[in-house]
């Protein structure tokens, strides 16, 4: 029953939001010669339709270059086949908050990222630039981990960052490239990612979907190539254990990671719960198939499935 509901929410969300205008960023200003910075435009784009009630923010082909956005509620951004919204090299261009972001939204409901485009974080060439800028005294050494000699990871920008969101879908879109974890979803409740191609291993800590105590998850179809752990449930609430992981569905995706293909862990504080997993193929992964870690102050509770190996 509980797979039923995700799938008609998805259903439903897509069908309001497709109703809607639709809102192309080149008739904000936008310019497709993977050299022009456009985020102005783009947030033009997406505010005028969160301000006119919704619509779709159309990125059309070409190679659209940005720093961070803000998508909004009652908005979907749709990449068109051959269209790529492409992270700028500038980690200025990037707003920091808790963590970095290229695609940012908080607090919003009835949100869409869809489309046969590609979504390209350029995360090599952001953390090449960023170790240079650092050694010749550009970038401050709060900012660099210097055990590891690199940028630390909340510097560097994640492809899709969500928090406190509500009624997401992400579909058909390629992620590619992130300078950090590809896509993190933190104390969201209704989200549905299906279709979704992670091609990621170009730099650190690229774990292909990070799903941070929420609730009511769908991850189906799913096709993932991963510098760290491929699909990763985490749970980060310190002072609050109600906070956590609960009613996961996870099937039918294919996972390639060069950590573990399927974790629930890397921190575990309120902890995991009612989470299924089933046909999963898992290929060349370098630690775990299924990484089962709850070694802090949560609970682990009715997690089932087998992967398809």
């Amino acid at each position: 029953m509980k797979k039923l509901i995700f799938t008609t929410i998805g259903i439903l969300i897509m069908h309001l939001i497709m109703q809607a205008k639709d809102y192309n960023i080149v008739d904000f200003g936008a310019v497709p010669d993977g050299a022009a910075l456009n985020t102005e435009q783009i947030q033009a784009a997406i505010d005028q339709a969160h301000s006119d009630g919704g619509g779709r923010v159309i990125i059309p082909p070409g190679k659209f270059v940005s720093g961070s956005i803000h998508i909004k509620s009652n908005v979907e951004l749709h990449l068109m086949n051959k269209a790529e919204l492409i992270g700028s090299e500038n980690y200025l261009d990037y707003e920091v908050r808790r963590w970095v972001g290229f695609i940012m939204g908080y607090e919003a409901e009835n949100i869409g990222i869809t489309g046969r485009g590609i979504i390209n974080g350029q995360g090599a060439l952001i953390g090449r630039i960023m170790d240079s800028l650092f050694y010749i005294g550009e970038v401050d050494s709060s900012m660099y981990n210097h055990k590891d000699k690199r940028p630390r990871a909340e510097f560097r920008p994640m492809l899709i960052l969500l928090s406190r969101c509500k009624n997401i879908v992400v579909k058909d879109i390629t992620l590619k490239n992130a300078a950090c974890w590809v896509q993190t979803y933190d104390l969201c409740r209704n989200v549905t990612i299906d279709n979704v191609t992670v091609d990621s291993d170009s730099y650190w800590n690229n774990d292909g979907i990070d799903i941070v105590d929420c609730k009511n998850v769908r991850i189906t179809n799913c096709d993932i190539n991963s510098s760290d752990d491929g699909i990763c449930l985490k749970s980060f609430s310190l002072n609050d254990t109600s906070r956590l992981c609960d009613n996961i569905y996870i099937s039918d995706c294919s996972v390639r990671s060069s950590a573990s293909a399927i974790k629930c862990g890397t921190s575990s504080y309120g902890g995991f719960k009612n989470v299924v997993i089933e046909r999963i193929n898992i290929k060349n992964t370098y630690r775990s198939a299924i990484a089962l870690e709850c070694y802090q102050t949560g609970i682990m509770q009715r997690i089932r499935g087998m992967p398809s190996l």
